[in-house]
């Protein structure tokens, strides 16, 4: 077991690998962090070392706790990193401002106290700040600092008034508080709570956009227009509202940065985008539709290191259900399956907790994520200096999100890419993703790193990423497309033609319903299953350029009603139009599906949809390093030393979760993991939780070694040498 603050080059985590994670620039920084890395010289980041996080989310009422205490439990726990509360909305000190609301139950500097104390044993100390509100008496002061309703009325929720980042609370105010906490309190980073342009309030009441005057005249003076009459895409002015949103929230989080980095030069732990380390937050709301999506943590960390290649984040685990329900708090394996998702991404442990660790009402769930932080700090060596493993990439858009709900088929992308999520962890194909603007401004470079990306009903794209992404399949690599991907511009209106050169069809015609629409699998030239598979929904018609192929096509209409019709009539012909299509472009190849099997996957769970998509990567990529078979609900993850010395991989067991429930999973047995000879010769599998090496067993793939594997319960840590 190595000390809490080893040697763990976390900068080069994710920078390395052909540029695709973040290109020189980004590699090296860490190449010179990591020759500062000496005995004699440790590297100034404690980020670039191997962490686990607690936030005590302190409530007003904890500051009569004892600042020791907290430190000794959080320290007790497994922790390294400490996020604690100092000013914003409530100050936990002396504050001598008169528009910042003291904690009525202060009795002395309990924020100095507490960094103190957390310092005594050894913690790192994050400070949480929370300038997104004010109380009433900023309110009365100044009105017009605050975000307004259509209707002129104030922004309010249990007396605190939400802050317009237009106005002179984030402008002024905001700052006469960092500079009074940051000086004092010099942490060793900084957290803000609550950012932006909210439209919802903590009981989900939508409220829409700010309609104060500081947002008028701001957006008048950048676009000459006026504020949308309405939300949503209905009105003609509402995506330069949303690039106007962007550029104010990035204007003001830049100033933030700048005038905290001339105080106090240490990180600042944003969710969006970041300069060291970021976080973000894996959380229950009972509003969201069920069921429960369970790879929250993961997906959310995957497009972070995507947005912000080279740089560690974690999503912390919120303890509770849901806003209203604070003490309510989720269990054990809920929390586990969470931080499994980002042990298998070489990253970090890190929990949410409402108040202390020794004042949670429900204390069962505790132990075994104490556990479970213990484990990260036992093998901190091992989670060390890793880089992604895994050639295959799945496309995050943000600006298809964000930009794209105008579009008629818009409703569609979320569960889409969800599918293909879905699709690749149940193929037990370890993945990474590619985010849209990295693609475009260069940072990411596809080209070569990559072995395949997925892009699944992506209809906002813009020139630049269309040709970054030929010269991708130019080089040699698959891009397999699905739905209307590339049918829109980067603002979403419609194309002419489809942005790419190198796809099979050269333009959508106008969308068809898929109702009953059936795949005839037995007459395709890719083979994967037999009899038929099921379309639905939005067809997208291709126009076909001259050497296009057709790997599968339609069967022949059949009528469903009643039973003694239920057949396609003899001599019937089927539609002509193509289920996939392929075309060779350069060195590569693009595999187009101009409908939605991801989308149905999400949906329905159907074999034939999942298997497709994995027939088409492993017909068009090298034989995969590592092969996970054996029945199971278990996703694969693949990080690898940098060095080439060693890969980390985990298995993450998914069958104690059952739409919104997460119980503990049962432990799977049976399954068996290939090695790839070519990858590594005669090789060893260590299982870390297990405490032991796996066995060799006989050749399932005469190209592999393999291995038997010991019962898989939460999740189990593979070391391969």
């Amino acid at each position: 077991m190595t000390s809490d603050w080893t040697i763990g080059r976390r900068h080069f985590l994710m920078a390395a690998g052909a540029g695709a994670f973040g290109g020189a620039p980004n590699v090296a920084r860490a190449a010179s962090r990591l020759l500062a890395g000496t005995a004699a010289s440790p590297p100034e980041g404690w980020w670039d070392h191997p962490y686990r996080i607690v936030q005590t989310n302190l409530r007003e009422i904890d500051v009569l706790e004892d600042p020791d205490e907290i430190a000794r439990a959080v320290r007790a726990f497994g922790a390294n990193v400490l996020v604690t509360n100092i000013g914003g909305i409530v100050a936990f000190y002396p504050t001598e401002l008169d528009l910042q609301y003291t904690n009525p139950y202060l009795r002395n500097d309990f924020a100095g106290e507490m960094i103190e104390a957390a310092r005594s044993h050894g913690l790192k100390v994050v400070g949480r700040f929370d300038l997104s509100k004010a109380m009433k008496p900023a309110f009365d002061a100044h009105p017009d600092w605050f975000m307004r309703n259509r209707d002129g009325s104030p922004r309010v929720y249990e007396g605190t008034y939400q802050a317009c980042p237009n106005g002179g609370w984030a402008h002024d105010y905001g700052f006469r508080i960092l500079a009074e906490g940051v000086p004092r309190y010099r942490t060793d980073a900084y957290f803000f709570n609550m950012t932006g342009y909210p439209e919802t309030d903590y009981a989900n009441v939508r409220h829409g956009i700010c309609t104060c005057d500081n947002c008028r005249s701001a957006f008048r003076r950048q676009t000459g227009l006026e504020l949308p009459e309405k939300d949503g895409f209905e009105d003609p002015n509402w995506i330069a509202y949303l690039r106007f949103q962007d550029r104010t929230s990035e204007a003001l989080l830049t100033k933030v940065n700048r005038y905290i980095a001339d105080i106090h030069d240490v990180p600042i732990m944003h969710y969006w985008n970041f300069d060291e380390v970021g976080r973000g937050e894996a959380q229950r709301r009972v509003y969201r539709p069920a069921p429960e999506w369970p790879h929250q943590a993961g997906e959310q960390t995957r497009e972070a290191l995507a947005r912000n290649p080279g740089k560690p984040f974690s999503a912390t685990s919120a303890a509770h259900i849901d806003y209203p329900w604070r003490q309510v708090t989720e269990t054990a394996a809920c929390h586990e399956l969470r931080m499994a998702q980002q042990l298998g991404l070489g990253l970090a442990p890190d929990l949410y907790l409402m108040g202390t660790l020794a004042g949670q009402d429900d204390q069962s769930w505790l132990p075994p994520m104490s556990a479970l932080y213990a484990f990260h700090k036992e093998h901190e060596a091992q989670y060390a200096d890793l880089e992604p493993a895994s050639r295959i990439a799945l496309y995050s858009s943000r600006k298809a999100a964000r930009l794209g709900g105008g579009t008629a088929s818009a409703r569609y992308r979320g569960d889409a890419f969800r599918g293909a999520y879905m699709a690749l962890v149940d193929s037990r194909l370890p993945f990474h993703m590619i985010n849209d603007a990295r693609l475009e401004d260069g940072t990411t470079k596809p080209d070569g790193a990559f072995d395949a990306i997925v892009m699944p009903h992506v209809e906002l794209i813009s020139d630049r990423e269309a040709a970054a992404l030929d010269s991708y399949v130019a080089a040699g690599g698959l891009l397999l497309v699905t739905g209307r991907t590339g049918g829109c511009d980067e603002l979403g209106k419609q194309r002419s033609s489809i942005a790419f050169a190198s796809f099979p069809a050269s333009a959508y015609d106008a969308s068809l319903d898929a109702h009953g629409w059936s795949a005839d699998l037995d007459d395709a030239a890719l083979r994967f299953a037999q009899g038929r598979m099921m379309l639905d929904e939005r067809y997208f018609p291709p126009t076909l350029r001259h050497d296009a192929q057709v790997l599968m096509g339609l069967a022949p209409d059949q009528r469903f009603g009643p039973p003694e019709f239920s057949y396609a009539v003899p001599g019937d012909a089927p539609r002509k139009d193509p289920v996939v299509l392929s075309r060779r472009h350069g060195k590569g190849t693009v595999v187009q599906i101009p409908w939605m099997p991801d989308w149905l996957y999400h949906r329905h769970g159907l074999e034939a949809h999942r298997a497709l998509i994995e027939a088409i990567v492993r017909r068009h990529t090298p034989p995969a390093p590592f092969l996970l078979q054996g029945a199971g609900a278990v996703e694969l993850f693949a990080m690898r030393k940098i060095d080439g010395s060693a890969d980390l991989l985990h298995i993450v067991n998914y069958s104690g979760q059952h739409g919104g429930r997460y119980d503990a999973p049962s432990a799977i047995s049976g399954l068996r993991l290939g090695v790839l000879r070519s990858h590594r010769a005669s090789p060893s599998v260590q299982c870390l939780k297990a405490r032991r090496d796996a066995a060799r067993t006989t050749a399932q793939d005469e190209r592999y070694d393999w291995f038997t594997l010991p019962p898989i319960g939460a999740f189990e840590a593979l070391v391969v040498r």
